[in-house]
């Protein structure tokens, strides 16, 4: 089985106490079925307080209940005690794994790092990705159809983050406009003709005319109001939409550092979204979803005094864990904001 991590991959080690926004917060830390069955098992003090914390869904699927916000078992140093007392191993798996993810195509599978977490976000901003490639043993399931064609596509969609002489906002358009065309080759079955658009999108580079596009600002704060009618986790969070959507109207082109960690935000988010269109068939939404998050982020963290850093690990704690987020973003994309609303909205 092949298997592609980026080559930051492995430095990552958690910050513990030390953490300045611990993952133990905010959100309900969900118990694998094997976890929850040790924890009802398990004699004395610890088992009665893991088994008072536990509560299950109408499914069945277990979690602990937070307090004030805060998983039950974070003690007042920032440490996990199930950690402390029982071994890392007898944590949940969510909480083995965090902030770790492994997406798995068939024969190929990718990890990497979640952008929720002030480390993780230190590695991804910190150096341009290189994606290495080991072989692991195992057998997966069949190949996806589209597998291969949407990688050598994803090599374009990420070669275009790199145009010499070109803003931010035209390559997020370019990433837009060659995602359109790969959409359209799938839609029509042509994904044969999938290497030669790439090779024509690595040699040329589109330039778009704004006075062909949509009012930019009126785009962006539609942009803005999508993502105000998601699950909404953090209060910082919220009351940042509320400052980019009064905002969008005269947004500010970045610095050239925040150009510069906008444009390994984008590879992120095409590294960690693009393939899974191998499954569902819908490149353009996780295209948009790409371009829409490095567009919000960028503008976000000019009103935000911990800047670009911070502002992509609450975009990206928000979103990309939710899985009714990231549906009600793709139902968006495909039926209230159009392609040339995007294009004006990213296009700042």
């Amino acid at each position: 089985m092949t298997v592609h991590i980026p080559q930051y991959y492995s430095d990552f080690r958690c910050l513990a106490g030390a953490c300045p926004h611990t993952c133990c917060q905010g959100w309900e830390v969900p118990i694998d079925h094997a976890t929850a069955q040790y924890y009802e098992s398990l004699p004395g003090s610890m088992g009665e307080r893991l088994r008072s914390a536990l509560s299950r869904d109408e499914m069945g699927e277990a979690a602990f209940r937070l307090r004030g916000g805060l998983c039950p078992f974070l003690n007042g140093d920032g440490l996990c005690e199930i950690y402390i007392q029982l071994g890392e191993e007898r944590t949940g798996e969510i909480c083995r794994t965090h902030p770790r993810f492994t997406y798995e195509y068939g024969p190929l599978t990718e990890k990497g790092l979640c952008g929720s977490c002030p480390e993780t976000v230190r590695l991804i901003l910190g150096s341009d990705m290189t994606l290495l490639t080991t072989q692991e043993e195992g057998i997966g399931e069949e190949t996806p159809e589209l597998l291969k064609p949407l990688l050598r596509a994803r090599e374009t969609a990420i070669s275009l983050f790199d145009r010499e002489g070109t803003s931010m906002g035209e390559r997020l358009q370019a990433l837009l406009l060659f995602a359109n065309e790969v959409q359209v080759l799938l839609d029509e079955g042509q994904e044969e003709a999938l290497p030669r658009l790439c090779e024509i999108y690595e040699e040329e580079f589109p330039l778009l005319d704004p006075a062909a596009l949509p009012q930019g600002g009126e785009a962006l704060r539609r942009c803005f109001e999508a993502l105000e009618g998601c699950e909404i986790l953090n209060r910082e969070w919220r009351e940042l939409l509320k400052q980019g959507k009064k905002k969008a109207a005269r947004p500010k082109g970045p610095d050239s550092q925040t150009e510069l960690q906008a444009r390994r935000a984008g590879v992120y988010f095409l590294y960690r979204h693009w393939l899974r269109a191998a499954w569902d068939g819908d490149i353009l939404s996780w295209a948009e979803f790409a371009a829409l998050g490095t567009a919000v982020v960028t503008l976000l963290a000019q009103l935000q005094e911990e800047g670009f850093p911070h502002v992509f690990r609450l975009f990206c704690e928000e979103l990309e864990h939710n899985r009714e987020n990231l549906d009600r973003l793709q139902t968006v994309f495909q039926e209230q904001l159009t392609l040339a609303q995007l294009l004006a909205a990213v296009g700042g």
